[in-house]
């Protein structure tokens, strides 16, 4: 071995103490990565499990040779460190250095220390405008962004606007839908006003999800230089972010594909024209209305022989003043009645949900359209009006894992108060009374004591008590449905169990409407194998009955034929649906879907 190789092993011996000093009572080496960015280097390193550190200190040399400066942490027990406001294409070199409570030294290795070199800044100022095109709302945004996720959420900001045009004002719950996993939604039509659910068609038209990948891929390599550094994040977590992203999108637009096309097929079941809230204060009582779609036919506002005609000309939306002395409000289109509602006893808000369900508050807020109610422990499941007895009954169904004190009301009037009982299942609990009133237009509100030791509704509903009616949530807990019988004791199913159809021969046959899909009017054909009590009607997909050809009417066996046209209806899916019963045996009950468009 020659003398100069020998200084040199020396030197290498001998350099850390000299540069650190000779204090290091046991020496553990770690391992420190260094990240080039503009204008700065990302360095970062782990912290040795089990220890509690107590300082941490860094190095930093333009030489690997020459002298190290400290980096002064000020006390931050951290796994990083961003080293900013550093001279591009020059190469830095990196050391490191913890101390443990107990004064133990942990260090990177001395011989080979961890570099890089910073790229130029002037790269921002060359490609800031370029990204503003395709980013806007990421760019402006950018200085303030200081972890993943806030980048995430504009990049998804960025996405969505670049598909819609129109202002959205619940854009940031649409964020966090497409963005959380554990977030899921039933209905975009609860989130978002109706026109911003159609201006969001584009978004949710395609199910091929290749261009939302190419959109994700190339905004995170874009902005890889620019932001990756800022939130600190090294080259690998960059893409493991990307990865996990996309993972998460590709499920949550796929669900979301499913859920606005389900959404779509609902709205184009709706009469064009709904009403949507109703509101009573100091100055009276006023009707929220709003369009889906201008038919051009006349519509009114009805109570006996009087009458209020509205009209459309600022927007899709209208609120209409009722006269004091109206009991109740019919809407009608083209002279067909499509909603009736009894009008408020009480001051508050009654918001109508587009699937029949109805929730009132005495708070007065900004009314808006909605698809349905936010579901509660307890629901109204079932209800039924025997009009010769003046009978209602009343099923209630759910659980909670505390008692919970429920009442029922009519009106102002509490028919009925219990104590739940804590349970895993859903329970059902029903009810009957003898009703003795003459108004045939009432409300029945479910409540329950909350922590104010007040009365507050979990949900309504509208009593019109002229004739007799049965009406229930299909399936349990489900969507309320016009019913021809009731159902009490029994589940809320009007397509029959397989035992049931073993106990009851096959009765009739139901034939598929012809033609199917129609635009004007289809043929409604069936064959009656057997003498039965018959009803036939058709409904819309909220179960709403548009027409009833047959009603509990006893017919012999043979072949019936019917006509029905879709004039005045939306074009969208409807059903007609065959029930007959036989002897005492439980009703047999079919139905058939069918498809209008005009």
């Amino acid at each position: 071995m020659n003398r100069n190789t020998l200084k040199i092993k020396v030197w290498g011996i001998l350099f850390p103490f000299l540069l650190f000093g000779a204090d290091i009572k046991e020496s553990t080496l770690l391992k420190i990565e260094a990240h080039g960015g503009l204008g700065s280097i990302l360095l970062q390193w782990d912290l040795p499990e089990e220890e509690i550190i107590t300082s941490i200190r860094i190095f930093r040399s333009s030489d690997m040779m020459s002298t190290y400066k400290i980096i002064d942490l000020d006390g931050i027990i951290t796994d990083r460190y961003l080293d900013k406001d550093l001279f591009s294409d020059e190469l830095y070199f990196y050391r490191l250095e913890m101390e443990t409570i107990d004064e133990r030294i942990f260090s990177s290795a001395h011989e080979t220390p961890a570099f890089a070199k910073p790229k130029d800044a002037e790269y921002l100022e060359q490609n800031i405008i370029e990204l503003q095109q395709s980013y806007p709302v990421t760019v402006s945004a950018y200085l303030e962004l200081t972890d993943i996720h806030e980048f995430i959420s504009v990049l998804i900001n960025d996405y969505i606007l670049k598909h819609i045009s129109f202002n959205i004002s619940q854009i940031h719950m649409l964020q966090m839908y497409l963005l959380m996993e554990e977030i899921h939604i039933e209905s975009f039509l609860n989130i978002l006003s109706i026109e911003e659910f159609k201006a969001c068609q584009l978004l949710f038209a395609e199910k091929d999800l290749s261009s939302l990948f190419e959109y994700f891929e190339i905004a995170f390599n874009e902005f890889n230089l620019l932001l990756r550094q800022q939130i600190l994040l090294t080259p690998l977590e960059w893409q493991d972010e990307k990865a996990n992203l996309l993972k998460i999108l590709e499920n949550k637009f796929s669900e979301a594909v499913n859920i606005y096309e389900n959404d779509e097929i609902f709205l184009e079941s709706l009469p064009s024209i709904r009403a949507t809230n109703l509101v009573k204060d100091s100055s009276g009582v006023k009707i929220h209305l709003h369009q889906f779609e201008d038919l051009g036919s006349s519509v009114e506002l009805y109570m006996n022989e009087e009458s209020i005609p509205v009209f459309f000309e600022n927007g899709n939306s209208q609120m209409i003043t009722i006269p004091d002395d109206w009991k109740y409000v019919e809407l009608l289109i083209a002279e067909n009645v499509v909603q009736t509602l009894p009008i408020l006893n009480e001051e508050g808000l009654l918001s109508i949900a587009m699937d029949d369900q109805y929730i009132f508050v005495d708070e007065i807020t900004d009314v808006r359209t909605m698809r349905s109610i936010p579901k509660q422990d307890f629901q109204l499941n079932e209800i039924a009006y025997i009009d010769m007895d003046n009978k209602l009954q009343v099923e209630v169904a759910g659980n909670s894992d505390w008692s919970t004190e429920l009442g029922l009301f009519m009106n102002d009037s509490l028919l009925w108060e219990w104590n739940s009982i804590p349970e895993f299942s859903v329970s059902f609990i029903d009810s009957n009374w003898i009703l003795q009133m003459s108004n045939d237009y009432n409300w029945l509100h479910l409540c329950r004591v909350n922590e104010n030791d007040e009365w507050e509704i979990l949900e309504s509903r509208p009593l019109i008590m002229g004739e007799s009616f049965f009406e229930g949530k299909v399936p349990d807990l489900g969507t309320w449905t016009k019913l021809s019988y009731s159902s009490f004791g029994e589940s809320n199913d009007i397509i029959r169990t397989q035992k049931t159809h073993q106990l009851i021969p096959e009765i009739f046959a139901l034939y598929q409407n012809y033609p199917n899909p129609f635009n004007s009017s289809t043929n409604i054909t069936f064959d009656l194998l057997e003498d039965a009590n018959v009803s036939l009607f058709v409904a819309d997909a909220r179960g709403r009955k548009l027409k009833v050809f047959l009603e509990e009417i006893f017919l012999e066996s043979g072949f019936y034929s019917f006509d029905w046209s879709g004039e005045y209806q939306s074009s969208g899916v409807y059903f007609i649906t065959l029930q007959a019963q036989l002897d005492d045996y439980l009703p047999i009950v079919m139905s058939r879907k069918m498809i209008y468009l005009k």
